[in-house]
């Protein structure tokens, strides 16, 4: 019951905020800390207020060009598995588990589905040895089963690099549609159909790694690298 009624809520909270970001966040803010009576994301609300406080932060700009730069039905999914499921569902079961079993309990889980990478950038082990070392799916999908029933929504992929696997990522992301993925990655390994598979299950988000500008980029992680990740972009 607990649940419904916060997924209502917070679908009626996104709705609102859909509507007017700029003006309704703040006013947004104060409905949260009505309802965090105990606290428990007290960390959290301190956080997003000191980033609002600031309009010319760059935090917060990047929180209105959600509303500008990404598609409607990814971005509701990044706030209801995100905002929803990762915090103000979690949360408490995270809470709950660690008084349960006495240890800490993570509010994210990361992990390494291959250290294998399609790069040989200067000074990285990866390209040398990391082919020889993966995780299956099975082991993959049973990590982020196991970290659900503690209250944990939201999982990172590192490597090596994760796109090396990028059909079973995708295989988890649809079978663990209430949570919310996002790997590290070198882009390069991102296409058209990726790109498509991204859109279509709407529950990952790439972190892309540059080096810089295009010198020093292709100086360390090959010629042509730059051009690969910007066009990913």
């Amino acid at each position: 019951m607990n649940r419904m009624l916060s997924t209502a809520g917070v679908k009626l909270a996104y709705s609102y905020l859909d509507s007017n970001p700029e003006k309704n966040i703040p006013k947004l803010m104060n409905w949260v800390d009505r309802l965090d009576k105990k606290d428990n994301l007290k960390g959290q609300r301190d956080a997003f207020r000191k980033v609002i406080a600031d309009k010319d932060n760059n935090w917060y700009r990047l929180i209105l060009s959600v509303w500008t730069d990404i598609d409607p039905e990814v971005r509701k999914t990044f706030f209801t598995n995100f905002i929803l499921n990762a915090n103000l569902v979690g949360g408490p079961v995270q809470i709950a588990s660690k008084e349960k079993y006495g240890c800490n309990i993570p509010w994210a889980i990361l992990m390494d589905p291959t250290s294998a990478c399609n790069l040989k950038c200067a000074g990285c082990w990866a390209a040398e040895y990391g082919n020889k070392m993966s995780m299956s799916y099975e082991t993959l999908d049973s990590v982020i089963e196991q970290g659900k029933k503690l209250g944990v929504y939201f999982y990172i992929y590192s490597g090596g690099e994760p796109l090396v696997r990028k059909k079973d990522i995708i295989r988890l992301c649809e079978k663990h549609s209430d949570c919310e993925f996002l790997a590290f990655t070198n882009g390069t390994l991102v296409d058209e159909e990726f790109a498509d598979e991204m859109l279509r299950v709407k529950n990952f988000v790439p972190a892309i790694s540059i080096e810089g500008f295009e010198e020093a980029t292709d100086s360390r992680r090959g010629k042509g690298t730059y051009q690969a990740v910007i066009r990913a972009m």
